[in-house]
C-alpha cells in the first residue's frame, strides 16, 4: 500500500509534466544553427525506503529530521541526493540534500555495493538534510522533474539551459496506469553533483531506477549529440515547470 500511493503520486506528477506542451512543442527545433555538444550520462532518482532505525538524517544546525536503519539506504539516499521516507500509515515525507558536515553519520564502505567503488563514497555519510516536497529540488530552488531535470557541470552548461537531445525524442515513458507517453527529447538543465563533470550530465528518473533512454550507457566514451535550444518560448515553458 505503501509503494501505491507514492508511485500515484509520481504517475500523476510525470503526466503533469508532459501535459505542459501542446503538439507543436514536441517538434524538432532548428538544428543547423544551434550550438551541439557531445555528452555522456548517467541517470539518478530519488530512493525509496522505511523510516525508523538509529541513523540519523541530520539537518544543517545538527538536528535530528529522521532515522534510517539499513547503511545501504542511507548511503543510497545520499548517493541519489533525495530520498522518500515511507511512515507506518503509508505516507512519506522528502528529504533533499542540503549541504556537507565535517561529521559522518556512516561509513559508507561498509555496504556492499560500495565497497569498491571510484565513487569519493567516503564524503556520503556527511551529507545533512532539509525538508522538501515533490521529489525534491536541485540548484536555484528548481524542483526535479523526471524524465526533463538533468544535473550538469554550469561550467559546460549553464543552469537553466534547455537542451534537445535526438535519441531521446519517440522514447515512450510508461505511467504507473498502464499508459505512456512519448518523450519529445527537451531536457532541461535545473541540477548538479560532485561527480558532475565537464560533458557528464546525469538524467533525473523520478522514482524509476532503471531508465528508458538508450543514450545513458554510464561510460564516458559513448557520447551522443545534444542542441542548446534558444527557443524563448519553449525555454520559458522549461523554467516555468522547474519553478516552485
Amino acid at each position: 500500500m505503501k509503494s501505491v500511493r507514492v508511485f500515484a503520486f509520481t504517475f500523476i506528477f510525470i503526466r503533469g509534466a508532459f501535459a505542459q506542451f501542446s503538439d507543436t512543442l514536441l517538434a524538432e527545433p532548428p538544428l543547423k544553427s544551434a550550438i551541439q555538444h557531445q555528452l555522456w550520462a548517467t541517470e539518478y532518482y530519488v530512493h525509496i525506503t522505511s523510516e525508523g532505525g538509529t541513523i540519523p538524517f541530520l539537518a544543517p544546525n545538527g538536528d535530528t529530521l529522521a532515522y534510517c536503519e539499513n547503511t545501504c539506504d542511507f548511503c543510497t539516499a545520499c548517493l541519489e541526493g533525495t530520498v522518500f521516507l515511507l511512515d507506518s500509515t503509508g505516507g512519506h515525507r522528502v528529504l533533499n540534500y542540503a549541504s556537507r558536515s565535517a561529521e559522518s553519520q556512516s561509513n559508507c564502505r561498509e555496504c556492499s555495493k560500495y565497497t569498491k567503488s571510484k565513487l569519493n563514497v567516503e564524503s556520503w555519510g556527511s551529507v545533512r538534510w532539509k525538508l522538501s516536497s515533490g521529489f525534491g529540488e536541485g540548484v536555484k530552488s528548481y524542483r526535479l522533474v523526471p524524465y526533463r531535470t538533468v544535473a550538469v557541470d554550469p561550467a559546460c552548461i549553464p543552469y537553466g539551459t534547455v537542451l534537445y537531445i535526438p535519441e531521446a525524442k519517440g522514447v515512450r515513458i510508461q505511467l504507473e496506469d498502464g499508459n505512456s507517453v512519448e518523450h519529445d527529447g527537451y531536457f532541461f538543465a535545473g541540477d548538479t553533483g560532485g561527480a558532475i563533470k565537464g560533458n557528464h550530465i546525469d538524467v533525473f528518473t523520478g522514482t524509476d531506477a532503471s531508465h528508458p533512454f538508450p543514450f545513458v550507457h554510464s561510460s564516458e566514451t559513448k557520447t551522443f549529440a545534444a542542441f542548446i535550444v534558444n527557443d524563448l518560448h519553449i525555454i520559458y515553458h522549461f523554467k516555468a515547470l522547474h519553478l516552485k
